[in-house]
């Protein structure tokens, strides 16, 4: 997984800007996929670095949907759940509310950038 990789384990090599570069892009068109090109559209619900896989080309794949939620298509725009995700990569804003939308996914990728780009776990 990603998280491995950024710290170094099992003896790889510290990612080179370019590859973490590559990583984020194609995170990020996962996430835009799920949001916007499945029907119905999808919240992910724990967006984390164990959550971004790598294959031995370094190319990232989202993983673990089990908290993963469907919205109806009809346009709601965020449903009412109850709070599920992994502390310090949890949107404050869903964890107050309750309400669920993309933007949570959003916010998880935003901690997920900082993490790439310090090389430091946010929890």
């Amino acid at each position: 997984d990603l998280r491995e990789n950024l710290l170094g384990k099992r003896g790889w090599s510290v990612l080179s800007w370019e590859t973490r570069m590559q990583i984020v892009v194609e995170a990020a068109q996962g996430l835009e996929y799920i949001h916007n090109g499945c029907r119905p559209p999808m919240v992910h619900r724990d967006v984390k670095t164990t959550n971004i896989l790598l294959n031995e080309r370094s190319q990232a794949k989202l993983a673990d949907f089990g908290l993963s939620r469907s919205f109806p298509i009809d346009g709601e725009s965020h449903v009412m759940t109850v709070v599920a995700g992994t502390p310090g990569y949890l949107d404050p804003e869903y964890y107050r509310t309750n309400l669920l939308s993309e933007k949570s996914d959003v916010y998880s990728f935003g901690v997920v950038l900082l993490e790439i780009v310090t090389n430091q776990p946010v929890i």
